[in-house]
């Protein structure tokens, strides 16, 4: 596979960085975290102008049918200023299912590249941790009348600025994904901030009518798995662009700040530092390669990929963005230092659709 960057993704690279530079400032990221849902609406509206969040929708379904690497490339640009929008769950991951589903949502795809709808995907629930092989407690039932949602949700990503959420219910014969509008009736949310000024919510849903089901069984099951593991690559990408936002932030302060005369960069000890996250970053990209090509494989030896990356990225996050921190004297885990924020967004995205521990038991499973 050629890593060498298209035509394409490099126009749209740079048409990213320079959005990006421009919106996503350290102050404007700090007053989104005084919004209700943490959304910048204009920025949103920008995404969909720019064709961002048609990206992962099938040319037939009205998108631009982009590749895996093609959102690795927007997500690392997204990753090194720390944008922490619902780009991952409502422009990747409903994407994958709604494409796939048994029940045709053109509409609500269009609607998505459009920068009018978002959705969640509501999975996990409470007593559990990143469980995504067992049946749900939440159940789907035919009322005769249509169909019902009853259940409860915890940790839904971008839930509080979702128009529709994804429900998995039903136990492992009648596994079944369900399509519900975010504000119907029975539906009660409670929603917090993330570590990264991203929005996450717990729901509950009492026999919330109007839900369209998109897959039953193994097909639905399947869905889930392609999709999530297609998210897990689009936030590693994310966290390797991060990473080297790190490098860049560090190479100038090091260059600026003056200690005994002349800059602290010249003082071997932290060469060194500096070098170990360089390599450790680099390293991290080649395995997000690894895992974006193995993004079409068949479903073991994409999972087996995407895990490794997983688990070797979120070793090399922890050596870049602690020694950022350091190399800024202790003080920049401080809000005024830009390596805090990327410390903080670097922390959610490793936890999200799994952490280390569950992607070395993925492992172990095979």
């Amino acid at each position: 596979m050629d890593f060498n960057l298209s035509d394409l993704q490099r126009m749209l690279l740079d048409t990213a960085e320079r959005y990006l530079a421009e919106r996503f400032t350290l102050e404007h990221r700090r007053a989104l975290r005084d919004t209700a849902d943490g959304l910048d609406t204009e920025a949103w509206s920008t995404f969909a102008e720019l064709g961002w969040l048609a990206l992962a929708i099938p040319e037939a379904q009205g998108g631009l049918g982009g590749t895996m690497a093609d959102i690795a490339v927007l997500g690392a640009a997204l990753g090194y200023r720390c944008v922490a929008l619902p780009f991952t769950s409502s422009a990747v991951i409903a994407p994958m299912i709604l494409a796939e589903s048994d029940a045709p949502q053109g509409g609500l795809l269009q609607a998505i590249a459009e920068g009018i709808s978002r959705v969640a995907l509501a999975h996990d629930e409470p007593d559990e941790r990143y469980n995504y092989s067992a049946g749900r407690r939440t159940m789907l039932t035919d009322s005769g009348s249509g169909w019902t949602v009853t259940g409860q949700k915890m940790l839904v990503l971008d839930a509080p600025s979702a128009t529709h959420l994804i429900v998995s219910a039903g136990g492992d014969d009648d596994f079944t994904l369900t399509l519900v509008p975010a504000d119907a009736e029975g539906i009660s949310s409670s929603p917090y901030p993330l570590l990264n000024g991203a929005r996450a919510a717990d729901i509950v849903l009492d026999e919330v009518a109007g839900g369209i089901p998109l897959a039953r069984g193994r097909k639905a099951r399947t869905l889930l798995a392609n999709a999530l593991d297609y998210g897990r690559i689009a936030d590693a990408a994310q966290m390797v662009g991060s990473m080297e936002a790190d490098l860049a932030l560090c190479s100038a302060y090091l260059k600026e700040r003056q200690q005994f005369g002349q800059p602290i960069g010249k003082f071997q000890a932290l060469q060194h530092i500096m070098a170990d996250m360089f390599v450790a970053t680099h390293q991290a990209r080649s395995i997000l390669y690894s895992a974006i090509a193995a993004a079409e494989a068949d479903e073991a030896t994409r999972s087996r990929a995407v895990s490794l990356a997983r688990i070797n990225i979120a070793e090399a996050h922890q050596i870049v963005a602690r020694q950022a921190i350091q190399l800024h004297g202790g003080y920049g885990i401080t809000d005024e230092y830009e390596v805090s924020h990327h410390y903080r967004h670097q922390i959610v995205l490793e936890k999200l659709y799994g952490d280390v521990d569950f992607h070395e038991r993925r492992l172990a499973a095979d």
